[in-house]
């Protein structure tokens, strides 16, 4: 089979197309023909080399975490071969390739009538989005939310979702060009960050601030966030794209303690490992939503053998959406 494979840390050119023997399955274990597999930033990090401590993998390594396909051998399981599947895997789940092993039962199992692009993009972005509204944050209708990078691929999701859910979005990026998309997914305002978007957040909410805000930066943004926040409002942090910054968070968080500020982190593979059913019954919820026509996922695409252009697109911050390599 043609997979990636990455044998040293550095820049995309370290991402070889390379011909491989198709894995052996283990009892459980199921071999599914690829799709589609997702480009990710935890892509990117490992490609650099840039893990946090104990959870940068071993060389050589073959990424993807996430993808859409069909079962190629059910391998004694329940599953049939032919059936569309979609899953959400670890840090190993190697679906830059034709074919991936998953493990049967973390395996989605999906309709006939499925488009498999579409299903692709969900298991890490449309997971991330519904675990934040729902599982972490259980947002309430009529509330706003403020969503960071509100163009990408956890954005988009985020704005479709929110939007569902009954709340009023801000969206919030970089540059102006890019706001376009967050607009037609359904967002209510769009602010650009280099601007003093804390005032127009003002401004829109009355003076009272956003009850959610999704924020994939960190850094020192924390600061402009406490200033945003309403009352009992809710911060989730789920990057670091902007690094881990300067401010003390207890400080800051307590010149605004009349607020009753909550932080929260969102990292999927905590509840990955620690509560797998409520992914599987957010995934089942977000699949429902799919095959209803309540969600739209954005995506590109691009053939697998052209995945270090694909993470230079991403790095770069021209993906709107997903991107998708096409095996």
């Amino acid at each position: 089979m043609k997979a990636v494979v990455l044998e040293q840390t550095g820049g995309s050119d370290r991402l070889e197309y390379r011909t491989f023997d198709t894995p052996e399955l283990k009892e459980g274990e199921v071999l599914v023909r690829i799709a589609a597999a997702p480009v990710n930033f935890i892509d990117t990090i490992i490609r650099v080399g840039n893990m946090p401590p104990g959870m940068m993998p071993e060389l050589p390594f073959i990424p993807g975490v996430e993808g859409s396909g069909v079962v190629a051998d059910s391998n004694g399981t329940a599953l049939n071969i032919g059936q569309k599947v979609a899953f959400l895997g670890p840090i190993g789940a190697s679906s830059y390739a034709e074919y991936a092993v998953v493990p049967a039962d973390k395996l989605i199992q999906l309709p006939d009538s499925t488009d498999l692009l579409e299903a692709a993009v969900l298991p890490v972005n449309y997971f991330t989005a519904y675990h934040m509204l729902h599982n972490v944050v259980r947002v309430k209708s009529g509330g706003t939310a403020l969503i960071y990078a509100a163009s990408g691929g956890v954005g988009t999701a985020l704005i479709q979702l929110a939007k569902l859910a009954g709340l009023q979005v801000i969206a919030l990026e970089r540059k102006a060009y890019k706001l376009d998309n967050a607009m037609q997914q359904g967002a209510d305002h769009g602010l650009v960050s280099s601007d003093d978007w804390v005032a127009e957040v003002k401004r829109i909410t009355d003076d009272r601030g956003v009850d959610y805000i999704f924020n994939p930066v960190a850094g020192d943004s924390i600061v402009q966030d406490m200033e945003a926040l309403a009352p009992l409002g809710h911060v989730v942090i789920l990057g670091l794209l902007g690094g881990v910054g300067e401010t003390n968070l207890q400080a800051e968080a307590f010149k605004h303690f009349g607020k009753a500020p909550t932080i929260s982190y969102s990292e999927i593979y905590a509840t990955f490992f620690n509560d797998y059913p409520l992914v599987k019954s957010s995934m089942d919820a977000l699949y429902q939503l799919l095959a209803s026509g309540d969600i739209k996922p954005v995506y590109s695409t691009m053939p697998l053998v052209e995945v270090s252009q694909a993470h230079d697109k991403l790095e770069r911050g021209e993906v709107i959406g997903k991107m998708l390599l096409i095996p």
